[in-house]
């Protein structure tokens, strides 16, 4: 390889990788907060309910229902919870989490293989399924929201 080519073999490789630092650095940015989920979310459709739930009576109570997310608390159903150490925002492997909190899979909430999820020791987990989509359990049923506007 010439010295010429051997220069611009380096400089391609100088210039990919550091476009590559800056889109991971960018990537990192757009990591969501808890202000992201912050809003009122109405409960449009049940997922699925476990056989301890209420079942579809308590499905169907639910529907409509606004949840409520601030940075400091979780509103839904006239009760109100305040996590003890705050809101963590955290990416996680959507089956696996599903099938710990709610024993539910991904297919079936309709969940990104990897995504946000809203948490804390006490408070009910929220996850993230789009912009204006959200979807979390309740009194053992999983239902999804949407965004009120």
């Amino acid at each position: 390889m010439k010295a010429r080519q051997l220069g611009a073999a380096i400089a391609l490789i100088l210039s990919l990788s550091t476009g590559l630092a800056g889109a991971q650095q960018g990537a990192s940015e757009t990591t969501p907060s808890a202000a992201g989920f912050a809003g009122k979310w109405v409960v449009t459709d049940v997922v699925s309910y476990s056989p301890v739930s209420a079942g579809i009576p308590e499905a169907r109570r639910i529907l409509g229902k606004v949840l409520t997310i601030s940075p400091t608390r979780i509103e839904f159903n006239n009760q109100n919870c305040t996590p003890h150490s705050g809101f963590v925002v955290s990416e996680v492997d959507s089956a696996a989490k599903l099938k710990e909190l709610y024993d539910v899979y991904p297919p079936d909430v309709g969940l990104p293989a990897r995504t946000a999820l809203l948490d804390s020791a006490n408070c009910t987990a929220v996850f993230r399924m789009a912009d204006n989509r959200v979807a979390f359990g309740w009194n053992g049923v999983m239902v999804r929201a949407i965004r009120k506007q």
